[in-house]
């Protein structure tokens, strides 16, 4: 239910915001239906998965745009991210879908874009390199989650675009962890590394820059 109501929340924003800026409309930001854009950048956890902390990552997306009627329109896409810890790699991919709202900033090459949706993706866990872990492997499954983002467009002309875009997923699933035995300083012998079930919560922001051809 959480996650049905911060979808329509940010869809009935989308649509607020579009009121008051239907007069901003030029031909570089509804010029053409079409837009296929491929964008990659840095993705940063905001908290903790299955408490353990994880770096800096990186993604990379593809997005592929319609519009229908007066700058609204719908998208669907594909993405890629990855987040390393100390005995683990989490890697989410999956799919991405749902509406959004295009826009030119007064009558120049600049537009922006609105869009609210879910994500279909999946979590796979893979022991780090080198570590106690190294070997073990385990995926999620795909599962439903929220996505949000908002972009900046420069027109380059002839259809060509480039942009700046912030994008906010949020996905819950369930995975086995390789508990990783404490050493202890007794001269007892070392407990085998155990599997136990979790449940991760990953909520990150993606900061992508992308290239645009819009058809």
């Amino acid at each position: 239910m959480k996650l049905k109501g911060l979808l329509l929340v940010a869809i009935f924003s989308i649509i607020s915001l579009a009121g008051f800026s239907q007069e901003a409309c030029s031909k570089y930001s509804l010029k053409n239906r079409f837009s296929v854009e491929l964008g990659g950048g840095h993705s940063i956890a905001v908290a903790k998965l299955a408490g353990i902390k994880v770096n800096t990552g990186m993604g990379a997306d593809g997005i592929i745009g319609f519009n229908a009627y007066k700058g609204f329109g719908v998208f669907a896409g594909w993405g890629w991210n990855t987040f390393g810890s100390e005995f683990f790699d989490f890697e989410e991919t999956g799919y991405m879908y749902g509406f959004q709202y295009r826009n030119a900033i007064k009558d120049s090459r600049f537009s922006y874009t609105l869009r609210a949706g879910a994500i279909y993706n999946h979590i796979e866990v893979e022991g780090a390199h080198n570590s106690t872990a190294d070997g073990f492997y385990y995926d999620s499954g795909h599962g439903l989650g929220l996505h949000a983002s908002g972009a900046v467009q420069y027109s380059l002309g002839r259809g060509w675009a480039i942009n700046g875009s912030v994008k906010y997923h949020q996905l819950k699933r369930d995975v086995n962890l390789l508990v990783i035995p404490a050493s202890s300083i007794l001269p007892l012998p070392t407990p085998l590394p155990e599997v136990e079930d979790y449940s991760i919560h990953l909520k990150y922001i993606g900061l992508r820059i992308g290239i645009i051809k819009n058809f």
